[in-house]
């Protein structure tokens, strides 16, 4: 049984002549939150691409869970245990809220995802055993009391905690949350936090990249900093925060 869910060594990217990722490595444990923070252009988004498998790696390795992943398929990779979300909500406006993450905790399943949601084909013990794992998604993310509404009437905030609900339905080793706090008043971004601590506290990583420091420094176990496509820290939010590279590259003063 490894010890971490997924490890990165060595990770590059090229586009042409653009070295968009050189040399980065690190590592997630279990039930760990791990920040990917840097300057916009830094490597961010192509670190998450690339993990996910939106496009293949140029050199390097990605284990996850003990196994390699290079050449899988996105789909493949959900089925093993990695989900995330995306920086503009991924919606179906005419779903209940219900029937978009039970359509999210049906991707491991071989039946049609769309037979799935309304139960076509499913064994009793399977059917109840989701609706348990959605109504459980919907407490943890707060979106229980809007359950049965369409998801083109619920607000933005709530259409991005629809999103984790969404990856946290096939129930992944980690999940991948790309900038989760965009558009979020102060009182949501602690709703925020506080999902992403009840995410880790059922034992799932969770990779987190985001511009808002006051979050990161929250949630975080461990930050892992960018600029230019390298790493250049990591370590726990108060090492990060006194780091002289980093507030030099990204932070412009100690936070």
């Amino acid at each position: 049984m490894t010890d971490t869910v997924l490890e990165v060594d060595n990770l590059c990217k090229s586009f042409g002549g653009v070295q968009a990722i050189r040399d980065l490595s690190f590592a997630v444990s279990p039930g760990e939150v791990l920040g990917l923070i840097g300057p916009n252009g830094s490597g961010k988004s192509t670190t998450v691409n690339a993990l996910a498998g939106v496009f293949p790696a140029t050199s390097g390795r990605i284990m996850l869970c003990g196994t390699q992943v290079q050449g899988m398929t996105e789909h493949a990779r959900v089925a093993m245990g990695l989900a995330r979300t995306f920086q503009t909500a991924s919606i179906f406006p005419e779903f209940t809220v219900r029937e978009q993450i039970t359509l999210g905790g049906t991707v491991t399943l071989t039946l049609h995802p769309l037979a799935s949601v309304f139960g076509l084909g499913r064994h009793a013990s399977e059917d109840e055993a989701l609706h348990e794992r959605v109504q459980e998604i919907l407490d943890l993310t707060g979106l229980a009391p809007v359950a049965e509404q369409t998801v083109g009437t619920i607000s933005s905030a709530q259409q991005r905690f629809l999103m984790i609900a969404t990856a946290l339905a096939a129930e992944p080793r980690i999940i991948l949350l790309d900038e989760p706090a965009a558009g979020l008043v102060s009182h949501e971004r602690k709703m925020l936090s506080e999902t992403i601590k009840a995410i880790r506290d059922r034992g799932t990583a969770v990779l987190v990249i985001e511009h808002h420091m006051a979050l990161i420094m929250e949630v975080c176990d461990r930050i892992v900093v960018l600029n230019f496509g390298s790493k250049i820290a990591e370590g726990t939010p108060a090492e990060i925060r006194n780091n002289r590279a980093v507030i030099d590259a990204y932070l412009g003063e100690a936070v």
